[in-house]
């Protein structure tokens, strides 16, 4: 079939498979021949195919007939897509070339198959995770051609540097094209052009000299009505909605207990006589008024026409200037007065568009009559008139897929167009923690994501590397990176050191609370953890932390009266040095430092309070030995009552020091002398020859002597 004189158009419907060949001569197209068969059975529903094998012998059939008939092999088809699940995007492209170079066709193309591909990123990228069942273009129409930042109305045989496309490109998900594609390939045919139905009846339906006006083109189908809209010389919109004819088959059925087909059969009857007879599923005869069924099926017209007008609004922010409707389902009574109602259009405003008006197109044949004709021309005239969607098939990971054959396809563009977003290729990153710590907030990354594994025939390649036609691409998507985990320890790691007290090593820890409860350095800290810690480094909190007793840490502070005078004395039984120097139990000591301590008595005692005074001496002989003797007569009273230099201090006590200077006595000698082991006899003391006690007053020159009955002690 010579691409540019003859092509085989097919519209898959949801009720009847419509083929046609089309011959171009010069600017004259002819129909060659034309068939159109309904299904069997229900095999489409709603525009989307269900029964392949069904729908693919259909198909074959339509095929070897009119091969029969044109003795002619048709080996490759036009079709064209319902809008079911549609959706757009726009796409735009801006070059800079040399100045005097002039545009051609070629050139042009490729720049709007690039905005074309722009327009599938975006869906692609706006799908997400969701859109795992991918979507594929079916259709684009050119908005607008800039040159050197003005508008254009075609930029072929142009001359300029700066020119930009802008297209408004049609998708349906994957699943309804690799459904239509599985049809042809089992009816032996290869897909030679695909588009969007409202973009095919749109073709010959509403021609380039009517774009200027604002309509609205409805393509009401047996499961779906599809809509165009065109204003300023360009198509603006696409939409759809998933209800048509069916819905009032279906409510014809029901109203009269019918099947399908009879119910189809009345309905298609309804504007030919007043009456119609027909036969229920339990063989009644019955017949109605026209009338009256047109009233049955009131509710169900009424609800189609507001769906489409809602949807003819949304896409056109207003009411457009006239909607011109095409298929099988517009004939369907009152559907137009009910869309002018809806709309608040004119009844005038509201037409059909039938195979007669389309001018352009030579050659009568039955099945292509009235509004139902339109669609199925529209794609073959399409397909001659207009370039196609070049195609190449890959493999990717052992599925064929369509992809369009730009001047260097990508793995990137065959990955889009087997319905794989490349957002998912790549390993997402593992979640994060959030941790609040002593009030500033910390986060922990998780792992990063890897690559995926591409190849192409078996080697190594990239998202950019060019595919032919026929390529193998196999890919492993990257894996997921492992989400953050940490523990207090990883929190508060540097917040812990170690001191060397009295030589020995100390390990310092913080003290650590996690959501309000203690913690431990190895608890595994949940996302959104409030974790609070403070260093335990002061002077008393190592002190602690070696041993010491708490009391020998708490400063004492005792008040009295000295010689009627108040005194306080300030007491801590521990003094402490960190490298050589004297520090205070609240002062923070830096890791690694040298602590040194030794302990006190836990009270102050009675000396502690005495005021320093000078020490006299006096000369005595010992046992025949010279000795000086230092002296100084303390008496100390606290509340009325003798105590020694050692007792300790009771608080607000009353203390009374007198100092005697008549001498010393014979007791303070004692410790000038040697005892020894204690003698068999009696101690005998004397002083200037007399004998004498403990309590002997001793003077400067005095002679004194002590021994043992029978031994002289000996005096150092």
């Amino acid at each position: 079939m010579s691409e540019s004189q003859r092509v085989f158009a097919l519209d898959v419907g949801t009720r009847t498979v419509t083929g046609l060949v089309l011959e171009k001569n010069g600017s004259d197209i002819r129909i060659l021949g034309a068939r159109t068969i309904e299904h069997e059975t229900r095999a489409m529903y709603d525009g989307q195919i269900h029964d392949v094998e069904a729908v693919a012998a259909v198909i074959n059939r339509i095929k070897k007939e009119l091969e029969d008939e044109l003795k002619m092999q048709l080996n490759q088809a036009a079709v064209a897509a319902a809008g079911r699940a549609l959706r757009t995007a726009t796409g735009e492209v801006e070059r800079q070339r040399d100045y005097f170079q002039e545009f051609t066709r070629e050139e042009v193309h490729a720049l709007e198959l690039e905005a074309v591909q722009e327009a599938q990123i975006k869906i692609a990228s706006a799908e997400g995770e969701e859109g795992e069942e991918g979507y594929f273009c079916v259709g684009y129409s050119v908005i607008n051609y800039y040159l050197e930042g003005q508008v254009i109305g075609s930029l072929v045989g142009q001359v300029g540097s700066e020119v930009r496309v802008k297209v408004i490109a049609t998708f349906l998900p994957r699943v309804v094209v690799d459904s239509l594609l599985s049809a042809l390939r089992k009816a032996g045919l290869e897909m030679y052009s695909l588009t969007l139905e409202p973009i095919a009846a749109m073709s010959v339906a509403i021609p380039p000299r009517m774009r200027l006006l604002n309509l609205a083109l409805v393509d009401v189908g047996a499961g779906t009505s599809d809509i165009a809209v065109v204003k300023k010389g360009t198509i603006t919109a696409y939409g759809m909605v998933p209800i048509g004819g069916d819905e009032v088959t279906e409510r014809i059925a029901e109203e009269y207990l019918l099947d399908f087909n009879t119910a189809e059969n009345v309905k298609c009857r309804l504007g030919e006589n007043e009456k119609i007879k027909f036969e229920d599923v339990l063989g009644n005869s019955i017949e109605v008024q026209t009338s009256e069924a047109i009233e049955v099926i009131r509710i169900v017209v009424r609800e189609l026409a507001v769906r489409v007008a809602r949807e003819i609004l949304v896409l056109n922010q207003k009411a457009p200037d006239a909607v011109i409707c095409v298929g099988g389902g517009s004939l369907t009574p009152r559907f137009l007065q009910e869309l002018a109602d809806c709309l608040e259009l004119p009844a005038n405003r509201v037409g059909i568009r039938t195979r007669e008006a389309v001018k352009e197109i030579q050659g009568e044949f039955p099945s292509l009559q009235g509004p139902q004709g339109v669609t199925p021309l529209g794609i073959g005239f399409k397909a001659l008139e207009g370039k196609p969607l070049p195609f190449m098939r890959v493999v990717v990971n052992q599925r064929q897929v369509p992809v369009w054959g730009l001047k260097e396809t990508t793995v990137a563009t065959a990955l889009l167009s087997a319905g794989i977003s490349l957002q998912q290729l790549y390993g997402k990153p593992g979640l994060g923690l959030t941790v609040d710590v002593n009030g500033v907030v910390k986060v922990i990354k998780g792992g990063l994501g890897t690559s995926p594994v591409i190849k192409v025939d078996g080697k190594q390649a990239t998202l950019d590397t060019v595919v032919h036609d026929g390529a193998v691409i196999d890919y492993v998507k990257g894996q997921d990176g492992s989400d953050a985990q940490c523990t207090v320890r990883d929190i508060v790691k540097d917040a812990g050191g170690e001191v060397y007290v009295n030589g020995q090593k100390v390990n310092i820890l913080p003290t650590i609370s996690m959501n309000g409860q203690a913690a431990a350095l190895d608890d595994p800290v949940p996302d959104r953890a409030k974790i609070q810690y403070s260093l335990q480094n002061s002077v008393r909190e190592i002190l602690q932390k070696s041993g010491v007793g708490e009391e020998y840490l708490e400063e004492k502070i005792v008040t009295l009266r000295l010689n009627d005078k108040p005194v306080s004395v300030r007491w801590l039984a521990c003094e402490v040095q960190v490298n050589g120097r004297p520090v205070g139990m609240d002062e923070y000591v830096l890791f690694g430092s040298k602590v040194e301590y030794k302990l006190k008595a836990l009270a102050p005692r009675v000396r502690d309070v005495l005021p320093e005074r000078p020490v006299k001496s006096m000369k005595l002989t010992v046992n025949g030995k010279s000795v000086e003797l230092p002296y100084s007569r303390w008496s100390v009273r606290m509340n009325g009552r003798v105590v020694s230099l050692d007792d300790y201090l009771i608080d607000s006590a009353d203390i009374e020091v007198t100092e005697s200077d008549g001498g010393a006595i014979l007791s303070d000698v004692l410790g000038h002398i040697d005892l020894g082991r204690v003698g068999k006899g009696q101690l005998v003391m004397r002083v200037n020859g007399e004998k004498a006690g403990f309590t002997t007053p001793i003077f400067d020159g005095s002679q004194i002597e002590i021994f043992w009955d029978g031994e002289i002690l000996k005096a150092h």
